[in-house]
């Protein structure tokens, strides 16, 4: 499994590369120190939702409600800070909270209940913006108190927050994914979820422990996207859902799960949000972006599908 996972994760290391190549030759502001390191900001939320989802993916399933939790988590902590005036550590604890205690109900449901994560999430995709909307009576909430702009803005030793928090995040998620009892059941729960279940592993607990990591995962990039944007409402992380989707299957995960790696994940994250630096560099509208976006997630699941094929002929 790990030859497989490395093999993946190399692959998206060579399309970043190719297309950074590509950028470079059609616009000379593209391989810059500047526009580098805002592709890396800009991907950070992304990232961060693509890391959750990585765990989701690998048992098999798909979380499609990961922007509309982004959204829920952020815009009832910036209300609890603008509009209720409480302290920013609160507002920002019940932020965690709604994430973890939707990861907990989308996983009591496909796990233990045994509704499909797509039917699950699909409705979560309308639900839990509504009830962003609904909670903050569908006003934005601007100027976030500190230390929130540090968050968005600041720099560590000159690297960005954003870029520091992605970081930490996905060294923490690695470590989860190789080293932990969560990170070895989850692939192996996607390899062949029959086989893990005669050896003894408890599926649905591990199912349920994979879902609370997107909503973690989800209450974080919240907390990113409220600082870069200095507001919050309900409209936040519109679509976000099939980037994160999109970042996942580029670097190199499954969707019928049991491979991948969460460097990956990263690495298609990045992928995404090149495209889309390129595409403004060089003028191309907005609606040849989502054309192109689109475009890319459809060839990356064909992709997959073959590859598949490949591995249940030998």
């Amino acid at each position: 499994m790990k030859s497989i996972t490395q093999q993946d994760w190399y692959g998206a290391i060579v399309a970043v590369l190719l297309l950074s190549l590509l950028l470079s030759i059609a616009s000379p502001y593209f391989l810059t120190t500047g526009n580098l390191s805002n592709i890396l900001v800009q991907a950070s939320v992304i990232a961060l939702l693509a890391g959750g989802q990585t765990f989701v993916i690998l048992t098999g399933g798909v979380d499609l409600a990961v922007g509309a939790l982004t959204a829920l988590c952020g815009a009832v902590a910036g209300h609890m800070m603008i509009k209720l005036g409480m302290p920013v550590a609160p507002a920002l604890l019940a932020a965690v909270a709604i994430g973890a205690a939707v990861g907990l109900f989308n996983g009591y449901l496909v796990a233990f209940v045994g509704i499909p994560s797509f039917i699950v999430t699909l409705g979560g995709l309308t639900l839990w913006r509504g009830l962003a909307f609904e909670a903050t009576g569908g006003f934005d909430n601007a100027g976030m108190p500190a230390p929130l702009p540090f968050i968005g803005y600041g720099e560590l030793f000159g690297v960005p927050m954003p870029i520091v928090i992605s970081a930490l995040y996905f060294i923490v998620m690695a470590f989860v994914l190789s080293s932990t009892k969560l990170g070895r059941y989850v692939y192996a729960m996607g390899s062949n979820e029959m086989g893990a279940r005669q050896v003894g592993i408890h599926i649905k607990g591990y199912k349920l422990a994979v879902y609370v990591v997107s909503g973690l995962s989800c209450a974080l990039g919240a907390i990113v996207l409220m600082a870069r944007m200095d507001s919050s409402s309900g409209k936040m992380a519109q679509m976000f859902e099939l980037d994160a989707i999109a970042a996942v299957i580029l670097g190199g995960t499954s969707l019928f799960g049991g491979r991948g790696s969460i460097w990956g994940s990263l690495l298609g994250a990045i992928l995404i949000t090149m495209v889309r630096n390129g595409m403004n560099l060089l003028e191309i509208s907005q609606f040849k972006q989502m054309m192109a976006i689109g475009a890319v997630v459809i060839v990356a699941v064909w992709i997959d599908v073959v590859r598949r094929q490949r591995l249940l002929k030998k």
